[in-house]
């Protein structure tokens, strides 16, 4: 009997003690915080990022169970079962050559989502290339509209003359190469002068006959043709042909 009631006596006893912990401290088991390691922290107004227990997480995420409440230069803050807690970088983390290994891994993530920086030579370079595109694009279109001026005005004076010599299909001088065609019949050639045209340096001499014909056709000075091989200056003799009266 003295037994039983003394072991009666010592559970009373144990189960009082287990009361007496859990008032003292109320949800102290439940509460306490995982094991959370911060091996790297990436901190940026915008999108900072840390590595908690070999894992990248941003502000806002979860892992384990811990949500990750700030992300600050030097410390981590979390948040578990309602209770708060924060990190420093090895902070309770294990030894040495596991941090090592984990940290390495924080400095790759880094590096990968950190923006290029553009340094003042990479972007002196760079507005270089551009100025040089643009410049060529501008070129470009100057000789593209010169020659579509000087195309529309070559034309013009040929189907003029064609016009003032009385030839027929004045309007050939519209068309490349057909045009040939209108100056062989304005000079009186046969279409078998094309096959002259295509032979190297015999076409030069073809060209200056043609014009000539076709100067004294307009009632002009058959030296005028040859006028008509240097550059610049047979715009205004084909011009003095065709406007002329």
């Amino acid at each position: 009997m003295v037994f039983m009631r003394n072991k009666r006596i010592f559970f009373i006893f144990l189960f009082t003690l287990f009361f007496a912990v859990k008032i003292a401290c109320p949800q102290d088991a439940e509460t306490k915080p995982p094991n959370v390691c911060v091996t790297g922290i990436m901190y940026d107004a915008q999108n900072s990022l840390a590595v908690v227990n070999g894992e990248s997480v941003k502000h806002g995420e979860e892992i384990n169970g811990v949500k990750v409440v700030k992300i600050s230069e030097s410390t981590v803050s979390f948040e578990y079962k309602g209770q708060s807690f924060e990190r420093r970088i090895s902070e309770g983390c294990p030894p040495a050559p596991f941090l090592s290994k984990q940290t390495s891994q924080i400095t790759k993530i880094i590096s990968a989502s950190k923006p290029k920086k553009i340094t003042s030579k990479t972007s002196r370079s760079n507005r270089k290339a551009i100025q040089i595109q643009q410049q060529v694009v501008l070129f470009g279109v100057i000789i593209l509209a010169l020659s579509l001026i000087l195309y529309i005005y070559s034309s013009l004076c040929l189907h003029k003359i064609a016009n003032k010599t009385n030839t027929p299909f004045a309007w050939f001088a519209w068309l490349p190469v057909v045009s040939i065609f209108l100056m062989l019949m304005i000079a009186k050639k046969s279409f078998w002068w094309l096959v002259l045209l295509l032979i190297p340096i015999v076409n030069f001499v073809c060209i200056i006959i043609i014009w000539m014909e076709i100067a004294k056709m307009r009632n002009k000075p058959g030296w005028l043709g040859i006028l008509m091989m240097l550059p610049f200056v047979n715009f205004f003799i084909v011009g003095y042909l065709a406007f002329s009266s």
